[in-house]
């Protein structure tokens, strides 16, 4: 046993690294397995599983820091908290279904334990990411789908009615979500970075080329608000020192860009999904969203609202135990109406899903660490503004598409923006 901990200990930088640079190569090893072989059990699984059952062992075994005591209780908690769930499932609907509702109870608990365990390893054996790390993360992300769409080899963001690709990845909504929550460490890194202006241009154009052709919402709405923030950052600092060629040239460039986007515009994925989705819903002018519970419902949530109604019904009709554990993620069992659908809003997935043990005990865990979070970032210079638009977008993503907060594949990185931005773990310079 000791010699498995020293291994584990001298490595243990290794294979977080390696861990986290292998994140889109056995994602798109999942997809095309999952689209040729047909095999749900991925190697993507696996190896989250495996690490998962490292961060544990670690908590519970190898950890050093003064949060050991307080972690193992978490860990407690959880598993506690699971034995009771799996119970209530075999209780209220049987045996056939616990398989899939563990399956499903762990990728939403993945990020806490993910989470803690990080924050303590990246202390204890002071390990430290750069944001070039962070960028060729996203650049293997990016490459892996302009390639594919380049060659016409990608899959479809959507099975039918609407257009966009996700390159060699099977979920638009986990990989838009990825890139999206990356993307502030990238622009502070674009920034950052004078010497690697190829790698740079490269970044900036297949970001935009990749945000332009998946068709989804999120990633074009993420690359406006960084852009908003960071752009508003400059425009207070410059006012601040009276530089106002500078505010001049930025004003300039921006309605130069913006002149060219909204050309370019009606010829991307994204923008000819809206018309498609607009003309099916039968309305003529934007504003009338903002009026019509159907129309917000449809078009901004994707009927997101329905499921939640929907799942909120079946929540009430319950019983004291799923209230208390939660309903699961296989709705009507064994009933006609049987549904596997997810709200895909995360806090409401959480506490339906999990019941109100379960929501307090996840909430519990990642409250507290995003408010310190948070604090941590109280200096107003570029870093930390990027900071704090990452962790908006995540708390903005988890409400408004979910996939962020109990998918592993996203839930990976948010732990791992958490744990830099604690850890203090970005150490070029910046502005």
């Amino acid at each position: 046993m000791k010699k498995i901990n020293q291994l584990l200990e001298n490595n243990i930088k290794k294979i977080i690294t390696i861990f986290l640079i292998i994140q889109p190569i056995i994602d798109v090893i999942a997809a095309l397995t999952l689209n040729y072989l047909h095999i749900n059990l991925t190697l993507s699984s696996i190896i989250r599983l495996l690490f998962l059952l490292l961060c544990i062992y670690y908590l519970l075994i190898l950890n050093k820091t003064e949060n050991k005591k307080k972690n193992k209780i978490i860990i407690l908690l959880i598993t506690t908290y699971i034995i009771c769930f799996s119970l209530t499932t075999i209780i209220s609907k049987d045996i056939n279904a616990l398989t899939y509702e563990l399956k499903n109870t762990i990728n939403t608990f993945y990020l806490p334990i993910i989470l803690i365990s990080l924050i303590d390893m990246f202390k204890q054996y002071k390990i430290k990411i750069k944001l070039k790390h962070i960028s060729y993360i996203y650049l293997i992300y990016i490459t892996l789908i302009v390639i594919p769409n380049i060659t016409h080899t990608g899959f479809n963001s959507y099975w039918h009615s609407k257009l966009g690709t996700t390159g060699w990845f099977i979920s638009a909504n986990a990989i838009g979500n990825i890139l999206s929550i990356l993307l502030p460490i990238i622009i502070l890194y674009i920034i950052d970075s004078n010497k690697n202006k190829i790698i740079n241009i490269i970044l900036i154009l297949s970001t935009l080329y990749v945000f332009a052709t998946m068709g989804t919402k999120v990633p074009v709405l993420s690359l406006g608000i960084c852009t908003i923030t960071t752009l508003l950052y400059y425009i207070i600092k410059w006012i601040k020192n009276k530089k106002y060629k500078n505010i001049t040239i930025s004003i300039v460039t921006t309605t130069i860009l913006l002149i060219t986007s909204i050309i370019l515009l009606p010829k991307t994925s994204f923008y000819k999904n809206i018309q498609i989705h607009k003309n099916y819903l039968g309305f003529n002018n934007y504003l009338e969203v903002l009026t019509n519970y159907e129309l917000i419902d449809h078009f901004i949530f994707s009927q997101r609202l329905t499921f939640l109604n929907n799942t909120h019904n079946n929540y009430k009709q319950s019983n004291i135990l799923e209230k208390t554990f939660g309903i699961g993620y296989i709705e009507n069992y064994a009933k006609d109406n049987v549904s596997t659908k997810t709200i895909e809003i995360d806090y409401f997935d959480i506490l339906y899903r999990n019941g109100i043990i379960g929501f307090i005990l996840y909430f519990s865990i990642l409250l507290p660490i995003i408010i310190k979070t948070i604090k941590k970032t109280k200096t107003k210079n570029l870093k930390n503004i990027e900071f704090k638009t990452c962790i908006l977008l995540i708390l903005l993503l988890s409400l408004f598409s979910g996939h962020v907060l109990i998918t592993p594949a996203v839930s990976i990185f948010v732990s791992l923006i958490i744990t830099i931005i604690l850890q203090g773990g970005l150490y070029e310079k910046t502005n």
